[in-house]
C-alpha cells in the first residue's frame, strides 16, 4: 500500500459516518432491583420496601421492613443509598437486621431489560461529556427504515429520573414512546450524567452546566450518526428542558424546536408562580398569601441573585423559616448551584434568536409551568418572524400528560388518565412542518 492509498483510508475512516452498534458495550447497563431502599431517619439503616416476589433479592431471603445496615462491607450512616454505583450482575452482600436479630443476605443484581417499542429498532450507545464521564444515548427508528432520517433530540427535564425504561412508564415515557411508535422520525434521547447507566457523580450534586454539557456532546455526536439527516434535526425541550431547548438550537443550527412544559421567563418569576399556585391551590387565605408572597419574593431575591442556599438565606433571614419545606442545600433533588445557573439563562434572547419552525406545548390544567410561559414564548418568535411558532394547548392535561377533571384535582393528582393527544399534536405538527 502506497502513501497515498494509506492517506486515502485514513481520511475514509476519520470521514465515515459513525454507527451505534460498536458503543453497545460501552456502558453497563443497570440493575433490576425488584425492592426500594430508604433512608430510616431514626437508625440511619436502609429499609426495604416494595420487594417484588421471587425476584433475586426475595430468594435470597430479604423482606419487605429489613434494615440494612451495610452493602458490601459498607456501613449505613443515613446518607443516600448507595446503589447508583452497582450495574446488573454485580454481586451484593447486605448486612440486615431483622426483629432485632443481624443476618446476611447475598445476591446478584439482575439486569434491567432494554426498551423493546412495537415497529421500532432501539439502539443503545453512549457519548463521552468532557469531564470524561459517558452518558447513555437511546436511538429510535422504524423498524426497516432506510437511509437518513429527519430525527428529534430531546433535552430532558430536571428531576433525576431516566429518559428511558423498558416498561410503559409516567406520562413523559409514555409520550416519547408514542413519538417513536408513530412519527416515522429517529428520537434520539440523552440522559443526564449520574441517570440511569449513566457515569459520574449522583445526579443530584450535578449543576445545570455538568447536564448542559452533556447534551452539547450528544448533539455534536448526533449528527455524526449514519441514518441521521442532519439537517432535519429538531430539539423537543421537555419541562426544565423546553427552556434549554432554544438556547442549544441556536447553538446548534436545528431545524426546529419543540417545548412542552418548559419556562421562557426568569426562573426567578417562575418561582413566585409557582409558589402563589401551591398556596392557592392549598386553600390559603387571601390575606396570608399576600404576606407569604411578599416572604417569597425576599427568600427567592437571596437564593438564585445573591446565590445563596437555603440555609445561607435562613440563616441571614430567620423569620423566613416557615415558608420552606425543601432541602437546606438545594431544591427539588438539585443543589443550590444548579438554580443559579438557571436564573443566569437568559431564554427570551434565546426565543427572539430563532428562525426556524417552533412548536410550544401547554396542558390546560398543568400548575408548575403557566400558560403565560408558554404563550410568552410563541409570542417572542412570532414578533420577529411571524406564523414560526404554534402554541398548541392540551385540554385537562397537567404537566405529566394525564387528564383530570378540574384543576384541582390536577394538583392533587386524583383521578388522573395519561392522554395520547400530545403525541397527536406533535406528529401533526412534524408532518406538516417537515
Amino acid at each position: 500500500m502506497n502513501d497515498s492509498t494509506m492517506h486515502l483510508l485514513l481520511a475514509a475512516l476519520v470521514l465515515a459516518p459513525e454507527t451505534v452498534r460498536p458503543e453497545r458495550a460501552e456502558l453497563r447497563r443497570r440493575a433490576d432491583w425488584g425492592f426500594r431502599l430508604a433512608v430510616d431517619t431514626v437508625s440511619g439503616a436502609f429499609e426495604v420496601s416494595r420487594l417484588t416476589p421471587g425476584s433475586p433479592a426475595a430468594r435470597s431471603g430479604l423482606k419487605d421492613g429489613d434494615q440494612v445496615v451495610e452493602i458490601n462491607g459498607r456501613p449505613a450512616n443515613g446518607a443516600p443509598v448507595p446503589l447508583r454505583g452497582y450495574r446488573g450482575g454485580d454481586t451484593l452482600r447486605f448486612g440486615i437486621v431483622r426483629d432485632g436479630q443481624a443476618s446476611t443476605v447475598v445476591f446478584t443484581a439482575p439486569t434491567l431489560a432494554e426498551e423493546s417499542l412495537p415497529g421500532c429498532e432501539v439502539s443503545y450507545g453512549s457519548v463521552a461529556t468532557p469531564g470524561g464521564d459517558r452518558v447513555r444515548t437511546v436511538l429510535t427508528r422504524p423498524a426497516g427504515a432506510k437511509g437518513k432520517l429527519p430525527t428529534i433530540v430531546f433535552l430532558p427535564w430536571l428531576s433525576c429520573d431516566a429518559v428511558e425504561t423498558p416498561g410503559p412508564g409516567d406520562g413523559w415515557m409514555q409520550m416519547l414512546h408514542g413519538i417513536a411508535e408513530r412519527s416515522g422520525w429517529a428520537l434520539y434521547r440523552v440522559e443526564k450524567p449520574g441517570v440511569g447507566d449513566s457515569e459520574g457523580p449522583p445526579c443530584s450534586r450535578n449543576d445545570l452546566e455538568t447536564d448542559l454539557a452533556a447534551f452539547r456532546a450528544a448533539l455534536a455526536r448526533v449528527r455524526r450518526l449514519e441514518g441521521v439527516d442532519s439537517s432535519r434535526i429538531v430539539l423537543f425541550g421537555g419541562s426544565i428542558g423546553g427552556a434549554l431547548a432554544p438556547i442549544l438550537a441556536a447553538e446548534t443550527r436545528s431545524a426546529g424546536v419543540i417545548a412542552v412544559g418548559g419556562f421562557s421567563r426568569t426562573w426567578y418569576e417562575h418561582m413566585l408562580e409557582i409558589e402563589r399556585a401551591r398556596l392557592t391551590f392549598e386553600g390559603t387565605e387571601p390575606a396570608e398569601i399576600d404576606r407569604a408572597m411578599k416572604g417569597y419574593a425576599t427568600f427567592y431575591d437571596l437564593y438564585l441573585h445573591e446565590r445563596l442556599t437555603p440555609a445561607e438565606v435562613l440563616a441571614r433571614r430567620p423569620e423566613l423559616s416557615a415558608l420552606w419545606h425543601d432541602a437546606r442545600d438545594g431544591q427539588y433533588g438539585r443543589p443550590a448551584a444548579y438554580y443559579h445557573q438557571v436564573e443566569a439563562l437568559n431564554v427570551e434572547e434565546a426565543w427572539s434568536q430563532l428562525d426556524v419552525p417552533v412548536l410550544v406545548l401547554h396542558g390546560e390544567y398543568d400548575w408548575i409551568m403557566s400558560r403565560a410561559e408558554a404563550e410568552h414564548a410563541v409570542a417572542i418568535v412570532n414578533a420577529r418572524h411571524p406564523g414560526r411558532a404554534t402554541l398548541a394547548i392540551l385540554p385537562r392535561t397537567d404537566h405529566h400528560f394525564s387528564v383530570y377533571a378540574s384543576p384541582l384535582d390536577a394538583y392533587r393528582e386524583q383521578g388522573g388518565k395519561v392522554s395520547e393527544e400530545v403525541v397527536t399534536r406533535i406528529v401533526e405538527w412534524l408532518h406538516s412542518r417537515f
